[in-house]
């Protein structure tokens, strides 16, 4: 019984490594086989015209093969827009932030100016 264990131990070890293959690795230029080398099979594959997309759904990545090369590497929409909306919200905060270093500025030379007349 415990070598039936250990058995299936090893097994689902070895399975679990295999889908844990390195994703960043990929590069355009390389083949479909390379790419299975790297990062193992898609989720799903689609034949747009002449152009395959092979998508990695756990990485939220798609591979973008062109006569049987790696074309582009794209982030999906969702990591796209979740990764955009993290900018805009980090970009909104610092223009908020400069803007209330200008007001006070502002604020500090019409004091100025206000102690100068009077």
């Amino acid at each position: 019984m415990k070598i039936l264990t250990l058995i299936i131990a090893v097994l689902f070890l070895s399975a679990c490594n295999e889908q844990q293959k390195e994703f960043k690795d990929v590069t355009i230029g390389m083949t479909r086989q390379e790419v299975s080398l790297k990062a193992g099979e898609p989720s799903s594959k689609k034949n747009v015209g002449p152009i395959e997309l092979w998508s990695y759904k756990v990485q939220n990545r798609t591979v973008v093969f062109k006569n049987d090369t790696v074309f582009n590497v794209i982030t999906s929409s969702e990591a796209r827009v979740d990764s955009i909306g993290i900018s805009l919200k980090e970009a909104g905060d610092d223009l908020k932030k400069e803007a209330d270093k200008a007001v006070g500025k502002i604020d500090s030379l019409g004091k100025s100016i206000l102690n100068k007349i009077l």
